[in-house]
């Protein structure tokens, strides 16, 4: 006999299964005869001593079938269905900072988001290697990549060392391509005493046959947010519309790369001193031009 949802309710992303099923609201939308890769349930953000058993007790029921990432969404007392085909799919990443985890999945027009605690990362993580396993090979790396002098990874800070680590075990293949360490830049111009400098996030460039990966840690989502960040974006290569270089106007010693893919647009940021990280930037926006 299954748990009560309002007995199971926590922070906690459930796979739906015997134990954990459907949420009422959302079991007559959710064709429970179709087979699911996985089929999980993200709670809503409520403290668990302000739940009561009448309540809606989950936000989103998320599904991967054989062709696509199916999302059902709580809107009040209905639900919106979004159904994104893996086939459209341009890019993911998995935000996690402190307890807030979000997972965007790119399309072709606009990301979908899904918001969870992140005590269940592990879900979220097979999740999203699922989908990157699933979305078809379109374009393998530029060749010239393959000839790029690997990074040492010893010289790479304690965080994102962790973060290509745990990559490393869950048997992602990488070349360690580039590093730009976190750093407050200086800001042109005039600021104010009681301004608190900006800092951007450290960056860890790899990539593998299939796909570019950026591994960040240290910016905030928002201004004035702690820190304690960590940020994985993997971008197929077929997705990629080129990539831009291009000096800031805003911070000394500053050049941002944007990485194009339709409907939106990734940026880093390096310090032009950083002549490693620059070459392999400028090699990557010599081989991946601009394109439509």
């Amino acid at each position: 006999m299954g748990i009560s949802e309002y007995d199971a309710f926590g922070p906690w992303v459930y796979e739906i299964d015997g134990d954990h099923p459907l949420p009422p609201l959302f079991a007559p939308y959710v064709d429970s005869r179709r087979t699911y890769q996985m089929l999980f349930k993200i709670p809503r953000n409520l403290e668990r001593r302000r739940a009561t058993p009448d309540m809606d007790l989950y936000d989103q029921v998320v599904g991967v079938d054989g062709k696509s990432v199916c999302i059902w969404t709580r809107r009040e007392k209905r639900v919106e269905f979004t159904a994104v085909p893996f086939r459209e799919i341009t890019g993911l990443r998995l935000y996690q900072k402190l307890l807030l985890g979000i997972c965007t999945i790119y399309g072709r027009e606009k990301g979908t988001e899904i918001r969870y605690n992140t005590v269940s990362a592990s879900i979220l993580w097979r999740f999203a290697d699922l989908i990157r396993g699933a979305c078809p090979e379109q374009a393998a790396a530029p060749a010239g990549l393959r000839d790029a002098p690997a990074l040492r990874e010893d010289s790479v800070d304690i965080w994102l060392y962790n973060q290509m680590r745990d990559l490393r075990e869950r048997g992602t293949p990488f070349t360690p391509d580039a590093y730009q360490p976190c750093w407050s830049p200086a800001r042109t111009g005039v600021r104010p005493p009681w301004a608190k400098p900006e800092e951007f996030a450290g960056t860890l460039y790899l990539h593998n046959d299939r796909e570019l990966l950026l591994l960040r840690s240290g910016k905030p989502e928002r201004k004035g947010e702690q820190k304690y960040s960590a940020e994985f974006t993997s971008v197929p290569w077929g997705s990629l519309r080129g990539v831009v270089l291009a000096r800031s106007d805003r911070h000394a010693d500053c050049v941002t790369a944007e990485f194009r893919l339709p409907g939106t647009a990734l940026r880093t940021e390096v310090q032009a001193a950083n002549r490693e990280a620059l070459r392999f930037l400028e090699q990557l926006a010599r081989e991946m031009p601009v394109r439509r």
